[in-house]
């Protein structure tokens, strides 16, 4: 080859994948925020140092009925970088209606949903993003790891669920048949353009929503998020017993349940069995006992609470939930 066609083959890769590096950098970041002056200038700082954003690049803070100081730290965040921006909702009106609003104002093609009470890896938005170069991929999911000590019954209990969520979830990628989100999505602007009002489960119902539209759903454990899991029975009861009635919620909006352990035990019961194993073996048997035993009593109060009618979508906060 000469140093001629070199150079301009040189100059060809560099705008393809500069063109590569613009596309999935510029992302519209949606955090949904209810009273999170503890958490939400972490988070920011962590976006804006540790996540190498494009100069294009917005965050969108939906502040929804906010009595703290969350309002005022965004505000002054977006002081010293405009790429913050802050929608204020005077009343709380659902978590449903933020997510509706980032959908609605994102000028960018990858829109990244984080929590306001989790703090991502270094580069783990590149690690949500990267994915997408594939273009039968709509959506997304990384992994939350829980930062609760063991050294409770519920500690242990959160720590099982999340490993739990993680071993099945990595099994339902190799096979695509990923059926829920987590902490921490990223999805393509324009598949899904507004979720149902009521909606509790947002991730479930986009999730859902990708699949039945005839995109695919990605994992990426590399793309991590620290959280913290509830630190007392009532505030894990108070938790799971919201989440899973919008499990319930979301297969009446969608026909389609978001359960990812009975798809998972259809589809692949003996995997199933081999994980409980593993799991019997790793936190013990009492711990897993007492997990589905909860489970169990849970299911049963959403079922109820779904039957009679009672919504969910403004939830009272699980506050041990907050100290991250």
């Amino acid at each position: 080859m000469s140093s001629i066609s070199f150079y301009y083959a040189v100059i060809i890769c560099f705008w393809f994948a500069r063109g590569f590096y613009q596309l999935f950098s510029d992302l519209t970041v949606g955090i949904c925020a209810y009273n999170e002056e503890s958490n939400i200038r972490k988070l920011l700082n962590n976006i804006l140092f540790d996540q190498d954003l494009s100069p294009k690049s917005e965050i969108l803070v939906i502040c929804s009925g906010c009595t703290d100081r969350t309002v005022e730290i965004v505000q002054h965040c977006h002081k010293k970088d405009s790429r913050i921006k802050t929608v204020v909702e005077k009343n709380r009106e659902g978590k449903a209606s933020a997510v509706n609003k980032i959908l609605s104002n994102a000028k960018n093609d990858i829109i990244l949903f984080i929590s306001a009470d989790t703090l991502p890896n270094k580069n783990c938005f590149f690690s949500l993003t990267r994915p997408f170069k594939d273009s039968k991929i709509g959506m997304v999911c990384g992994k939350p790891i829980p930062n609760n000590k063991e050294n409770s019954l519920v500690g242990k209990i959160v720590n099982l669920l999340w490993s739990f969520h993680d071993e099945v979830f990595d099994e339902m990628n190799k096979s695509d048949q990923l059926r829920h989100a987590s902490e921490i999505f990223c999805i393509r602007k324009g598949i899904v353009n507004k979720i149902p009002q009521e909606t509790v489960n947002d991730d479930a119902y986009i999730a859902l929503t990708t699949i039945k539209k005839g995109w695919k759903i990605d994992y990426e454990p590399e793309g991590y998020v620290t959280i913290c899991g509830p630190q007392t029975i009532s505030d894990y009861f108070r938790q799971r017993r919201r989440i899973l009635w919008g499990h319930y919620q979301v297969k009446k909006l969608t026909g389609e349940s978001p359960q990812y352990l009975v798809h998972m035990i259809f589809l692949k019961p003996t995997k199933v069995l081999k994980l409980f194993l593993k799991l019997i073996t790793e936190k013990g048997f009492f711990t897993i006992s007492a997990f589905l035993f909860l489970e169990f009593i849970l299911n049963y109060l959403a079922i109820i609470d779904t039957i009679l009618g009672k919504t969910h979508a403004i939830w009272n906060i699980a506050k041990s939930t907050k100290e991250l």
